[in-house]
């Protein structure tokens, strides 16, 4: 077997793997469709024992989030739960107000969230609203205290503050993004899921389809958001067997745990993921996955999602680093999450990064005609032809299949309302810009020059809803 040969093995044997990876996503949208989301209960009011129903408190952290704060409110206010039994707290920034200051008829998020209290005063069947204002100085801790000299913002750090004025009577404390659109009916599951177990179960995690804006998005955005959506439906709940895998969004947790455990780490970039790790290291307590989807916005440019994702890969490194120092929790357990973190991580993200970058290689041979497929029986061009259409034709299913979640208000007019679906068709060279951010931390780790600052991500504009 000459090389030209041996590379033509090698390439049949790599789409013998890309197919196997395939039809191994495939059996765990199976797994998932069959334990988690076919046995969905469809849960009513009547079917809850309504003097134990669980009371939550709904925090919303929303930093410079005018354009679309009001529509969240709003939303949440219609929930498909009895309104004395749930409050929603929107935790806005102090430093916001200070920057607006300068620039006149500025629209703030604390504006809008005044305006929406107002109007719920005026409302019946409402939940009480609460608007919370986090000085510049707040350090940050659960339970903490002002400085004196501006501290810089973070999601933690906001809802540490907003823990604090949350009602006596809370038993569940429930977090949304500032652009987030849950079922309504997830709180009546939640309080099916709490009181099934005996009040046993204390965290759960659900899923984020973020594809509302897919109208807004560029063409590699748009294939990225449509395959986040099918991760957190069919590989969120595999995941979590294995971590204790907590989201920013659509997080549920009961209070008392969240106090006990100190809430969240200020300094974490990847804030919700350490805080399940820390809560199961701590309190033996594993999230359950929740089947109540919730809707939010993917980044509307490749920048502004590599820069969430190269966060997001930073904050697992780092919990990572954190949970290898921390000697004091017991050994075969930390060991466990330590294994966990890097296969779903460093080992996971090269492993990705290889396969889409391998097919480019493998085409510059086959250009160059350093790939020979003489005396091999398999024809691995004519298995090629006919596994070709699966991709794209995968792709526009998913269009499909998550279209009840898309924003269609923001479809353009005339012949270009086609073109954002046409777009799909980049599906082949999207992998490698979707994993690259993950693998660019890894580098940036080692050479020590990774993100040390949360950074905000920013919004695209929304329909204004009507009351």
């Amino acid at each position: 077997m000459d090389i030209n040969q041996a590379l033509y093995l090698l390439h049949t044997l790599f789409a013998m793997l890309v197919a196997f990876l395939f039809f191994r996503y495939l059996y765990w949208g199976i797994v998932a469709r069959q334990y988690y989301w076919k046995g969905r209960k469809k849960v009513t009011l009547s079917c809850l024992d309504q003097e134990k129903l669980p009371f939550f408190s709904i925090l919303v952290p929303a930093r410079d989030e005018a354009l679309v704060i009001a529509n969240t409110i709003e939303h949440l206010a219609q929930l498909n739960y009895p309104k004395d039994s749930y409050e929603v707290l929107v935790i806005t920034d102090e430093k916001e107000l200070r920057k607006s200051k300068n620039i006149p008829n500025q629209i703030t998020t604390q504006s809008v969230v005044k305006q929406k209290i107002q109007e719920f005063k005026k409302r019946k069947n409402v939940p009480h609203l609460k608007h919370i204002v986090v000085p510049y100085d707040f350090d940050g801790r659960l339970g903490g205290v002002c400085l004196g000299r501006e501290v810089p913002s973070t999601k933690a750090r906001a809802l540490n503050y907003g823990l604090a004025y949350i009602n006596d009577k809370t038993d569940i404390c429930s977090f949304y993004d500032a652009e987030s659109r849950p079922e309504k009916d997830v709180l009546l599951y939640l309080a099916h899921r709490y009181l099934a177990s005996g009040r046993k179960q204390k965290a759960w995690q659900g899923p984020v389809f973020q594809v509302r804006n897919y109208y807004q998005l560029r063409p590699i955005n748009k294939v990225i958001a449509l395959f986040q959506a099918l991760s957190h439906e069919w590989y969120l709940p595999i995941l979590m067997r294995d971590l204790p895998f907590l989201g920013g969004t659509n997080l549920h947790m009961e209070k008392n745990l969240l106090l006990k455990v100190g809430g969240y780490d200020p300094q974490a970039l990847s804030e919700d993921l350490e805080l399940g790790v820390r809560t199961y290291l701590e309190s033996g307590e594993w999230p359950e996955y929740l089947p109540m989807v919730s809707t939010e916005q993917t980044p509307a440019t490749y920048k502004a999602y590599f820069r969430q994702r190269l966060r997001w890969g930073s904050g697992h490194l780092q919990v990572y680093d954190k949970i290898r120092n921390a000697t004091h929790y017991d050994e075969s357990i930390r060991l466990l999450i330590l294994k966990n973190l890097f296969w779903k991580g460093h080992g996971q993200w090269c492993f990705y990064q290889l396969m889409v970058i391998i097919p480019f290689i493998f085409l510059a041979l086959t250009w160059m005609g350093q790939i020979d497929p003489v005396n091999f029986r398999f024809n691995l061009h004519a298995w090629l032809k006919i596994m070709a259409p699966i991709p794209f034709s995968f792709v526009f299913y998913l269009f499909y299949r998550f279209r009840n979640y898309i924003d269609f208000s923001l479809v353009p007019s005339g012949k270009s309302k086609y073109l954002p679906v046409l777009q799909m068709v980049i599906v082949p060279v999207v992998g490698f810009f979707m994993v690259l951010p993950f693998t660019c931390a890894l580098i940036l780790r080692a050479l020590n020059k990774q993100p040390r600052e949360w950074v905000k991500t920013p919004r695209t504009q929304e329909i204004k809803a009507k009351a």
